[in-house]
């Protein structure tokens, strides 16, 4: 054991000369390891929010099959915001996105140069607008014809959106 000892305590004598050399490029490796951890975060937060957007896009299907309206407009709504918040940590490489978004904030997510967002943005509020469970008037009669095709405009967007996501996430490679 004593043999050990000595040369634990040899070897950190020379550490103290040893590690100002290399500690420039300890500290660069520590750096990338960093952000690659923060890629990793991202990626992992982005997907999440995306396959929670896929999940309610199905749910609200399921919805509208059993003739469950309110809700399929509620999950809708769910599945756009879900997407929106992928968007949102994408470009602000924020993991954690704020609880709510505001057209403000949603205009520029889905606003391109080749597509407008005006659209997709207003589409989105009145989604919100619909669902809303504290504005829902009960004797307001919701129209299968016309939730379906909400529920389509909705599919049509989370396809763009989602096409737009996987193209940005594959430049983050």
């Amino acid at each position: 054991m004593a043999r050990n000892r000595s040369i634990t305590e040899a070897h950190c004598n020379h550490q103290v000369g040893f590690t100002p050399r290399f500690q420039e490029r300890y500290n660069s490796m520590q750096s990338v390891f960093r952000h690659n951890l923060d890629d990793y975060r991202l990626r992992n937060t982005i997907m999440g929010y995306h396959e929670h957007s896929k999940y309610h896009i199905k749910l609200a299907i399921i919805m509208h099959s059993h003739n469950q309206f309110q809700a399929c407009l509620i999950l809708c709504d769910w599945a756009l915001a879900s997407l929106i918040k992928a968007l949102y940590i994408q470009k602000y490489r924020a993991v954690h996105p704020p609880k709510e978004l505001t057209m403000n904030e949603i205009l520029p997510l889905v606003h391109t140069d080749t597509v407008p967002g005006l659209d997709i943005a207003l589409f989105i509020g009145t989604i919100q607008h619909m669902s809303s469970v504290g504005e829902f008037n009960q004797d307001r009669i919701l129209k299968a014809n016309n939730i379906k095709k909400l529920l389509q405009r909705t599919e049509e967007i989370l396809k763009e959106l989602e096409n737009r996501l996987k193209h940005e996430l594959s430049e983050l490679k």
